[in-house]
């Protein structure tokens, strides 16, 4: 199985040309195992966001997503839909693959797409390098607000989806949020807080 992200480009990158591995694929005719598959869904994912309409639904498709149906997948991978449907609940499971909610399609979600892609990976290691990690955020929101350290799996999903900017703004803004709560029992849990994007509030002083 695939190593979370994290895991994968803890030893760096290499830089892969696409149609070498495009090459390949057509060689063995499909994917050969769940990493194969993983860089498939990779070069199939949308590079910027497009506008879909599906059964008089409108909705946006960014970028590092896809509504390629599971049908398609299969044949992408040349395997049968049951083994694909598999593949992407065990990609859902660790995390590497998130769901969309979307009532009309599948619609999936690489997370950390632009890493994986090479985007805004300076800009991820100068942050870490400056102590904005999502471990230096979950202990100071806890420290500063005194609430139970619960759900960090959907802590961490959230950080994720966050760009390099507003991860910041979320640590150096945790002070404001809770000061300016007119009664602290309301205080979000991390996950709310990263979700709702409370650290962009305005506040009347």
């Amino acid at each position: 199985m695939i190593k979370s992200t994290a895991e994968m480009l803890k030893k760096g990158y290499l830089l892969f040309p696409k149609v070498l591995f495009e090459e390949q694929i057509k060689v063995t005719k499909g994917a050969t195992g769940y990493f194969d598959a993983f860089i498939l869904v990779l070069t199939h994912v949308n590079y910027s966001t497009v506008e879909c309409h599906i059964h008089h639904y409108t909705f946006q498709c960014r970028r590092g997503e896809s509504v390629i149906s599971i049908a398609h997948w299969a044949e992408l991978f040349g395997w049968k839909r049951s083994r694909t449907r598999y593949f992407f609940n065990k990609m859902y499971d660790e995390g590497i693959i998130e769901r969309v909610v979307n009532p009309y399609i599948t619609h999936i979600r690489i997370p950390d797409y632009d890493l994986l892609v090479g985007q805004k990976r300076r800009e991820s290691i100068r942050a870490e390098a400056d102590g904005i990690t999502f471990d230096a955020f979950w202990e100071k929101f806890h420290e500063i607000t005194r609430k139970p350290k619960t759900n960090i799996g959907r802590a961490r999903r959230e950080w994720k989806k966050l760009s390099v900017n507003e991860r910041c703004l979320s640590l150096n803004h945790i002070d404001e949020y809770y000061d300016n709560l007119t009664d602290i029992k309301y205080c979000m849990q991390a996950a709310s807080y990263l979700s709702n994007k409370a650290f962009m509030n305005e506040y009347d002083y």
